[in-house]
C-alpha cells in the first residue's frame, strides 16, 4: 500500500502536464535462465561504457525484477530489507523519459518531466536506474538496501554481458525535483548499457 501512495504522489508532480503521464504494463520477468552465480560473481564489473541499445520492455521487466521485484504473495522482494521496510524504490531514466517502478504491478508510470534531465542522460546508456528512499526508514538502514539492490543489478548485467556501473556522483537535488522527493534523499545510480 506504501508504495502505491508513494506512486500516486509522485504522478501528482507538474499538474500542468497530467495527460502526458502513462503507465507501461511490463511482461512477466523470466526467472530462469542466466549465468551460473559463481561464474556471475567472478566476472561481475564496473564498466562506465554503458553506451548501448534501448531496453525492450522484456529486458526492462527482467532488470527491474532482478534488482528489487516481488517474489513471494506477502511482498517479498528480490533484495532483502532491513526490518522488511522495503523503502528502496527505483527510477528508471530512459530515452523515452523518467519513470517510477511500481514492483507490485511490475509497471513503469511516467513522471511528467517538469524538470530538464538531458544532462544526466548524456554520455549514459538507454537507461539510468536511481534509487531513493523515503523518511521513514533511517539513512543507515537505507544504505544497506542500497548496496543489496545494486549488487543485483550488477549480477544481472553481468549475467546478461551488459555494461554496468554504481554511481554515487549524481544530481540529487534535480532527480529529487523531477520525481517530487524533495523529502527523501536520492542515494545512488545505477547507469546500465544493453548490448
Amino acid at each position: 500500500m506504501k508504495i502505491r501512495l508513494a506512486i500516486a504522489a509522485v504522478m501528482t508532480l507538474c499538474a500542468a502536464f497530467p495527460a502526458l503521464a502513462e503507465d507501461i504494463t511490463l511482461p512477466a520477468p523470466t526467472k530462469t535462465g542466466g549465468m551460473p552465480l559463481m561464474e556471475a560473481l567472478a566476472k561481475r564489473a564496473s564498466n562506465r561504457r554503458t553506451m548501448g541499445e534501448k531496453p525492450t520492455p522484456q529486458q526492462l521487466s527482467d532488470l527491474l525484477w532482478a534488482a528489487n521485484g516481488v517474489t513471494r504473495a506477502d511482498g517479498k522482494r528480490t533484495a532483502p530489507s532491513a526490518m522488511d521496510k522495503r523503502e528502496i524504490e527505483l527510477a528508471v531514466l530512459t530515452a523515452d523519459g523518467l519513470f517510477a517502478y511500481d514492483p507490485i504491478d511490475n509497471t513503469l508510470r511516467e513522471v511528467p518531466a517538469c524538470v530538464d534531465l538531458e544532462d544526466q542522460r548524456r554520455g549514459a546508456s538507454a537507461m539510468v536506474v536511481l534509487y531513493y528512499r523515503k523518511t521513514q526508514q533511517t539513512r543507515e538502514n537505507a544504505l544497506v538496501d542500497a548496496g543489496f539492490v545494486g549488487q543485483n543489478l550488477y549480477l544481472h548485467c553481468t549475467s546478461k554481458g551488459w555494461a554496468s556501473v554504481f554511481l554515487g556522483t549524481i544530481d540529487r537535488g534535480k532527480f529529487a525535483t523531477a520525481l517530487d522527493r524533495e523529502e527523501s534523499e536520492i542515494l545512488y545510480a545505477h547507469r546500465i548499457g544493453i548490448k
